[in-house]
């Protein structure tokens, strides 16, 4: 991998390959019939938290869908006048949310609620398929994207953000945490090729 946003990164092929095994390590487990019990139990613990959690978490968890790489390309291109980084980040979380509904119906696992009849459904009506969370990729792929526009020191502040996010879907009732793991990875997958691709657009440089 090469370029000049990838660059920012030490070592970004490490970041892709432990992206590649949290991918294939959740679709192991989302695709085990019935669901893991440990899988199961970790849910109904995330989710069993007082409502005014949910709520708080509801804002940020709005950082998954189109607004969120939209506010990012916004920041960017306010803070950094990086025209051709801002555009990435909302095609790649545009092509990121699409590709990950493809992979849904590919997988076709259920929600919480299709396994767990008690969970707590605090958006929506808890139907649907789950693998992977749309909403944690985005987030996953939006933050990657962001670092690099970021000082080093405020790059964690993105990845707790996209952490975030693929919880609240937990606490939502929503997605089971394979859903979000697999979500996160994917997202950090099309986030660096996103940045590999928008790199290999040449910079435009003031004439002298």
């Amino acid at each position: 991998m090469t370029g000049r946003y990838l660059a920012e990164f030490r070592r970004p092929l490490v970041i892709a390959g432990i992206a590649a095994v949290g991918l294939v390590s959740s679709y192991a487990v989302a695709i085990q019939r019935p669901l893991p019990d440990r899988e199961l139990r970790l849910t109904e613990w995330i989710n069993d938290v007082p409502d005014w959690v949910g709520s708080a978490l509801y804002p940020v968890m709005q950082l998954g869908t189109f607004g969120g790489p939209i506010i990012v390309a916004v920041l960017i291109t306010i803070f950094r006048r990086d025209l051709v980084l801002s555009a990435a980040v909302v095609v790649t979380g545009i092509l990121t949310w699409f590709a990950a509904k493809g992979v849904k119906k590919m997988v076709e696992r259920g929600r919480p609620l299709t396994y767990l009849p008690d969970i707590v459904v605090r958006e929506g009506d808890g139907t649907g398929i789950g693998y992977i969370s749309g909403h944690s990729a985005v987030a996953a792929s939006a933050a990657i994207m962001a670092m690099v526009a970021l000082p080093r020191r405020w790059r964690p502040l993105a990845a707790v953000v996209a952490a975030l996010v693929g919880i609240a879907r937990i606490v939502h009732g929503v997605h089971l945490p394979a859903d979000v793991v697999g979500g996160w990875s994917f997202g950090v997958l099309t986030g660096l090729a996103g940045l590999w691709l928008a790199g290999s657009i040449p910079s435009r440089r003031p004439s002298s």
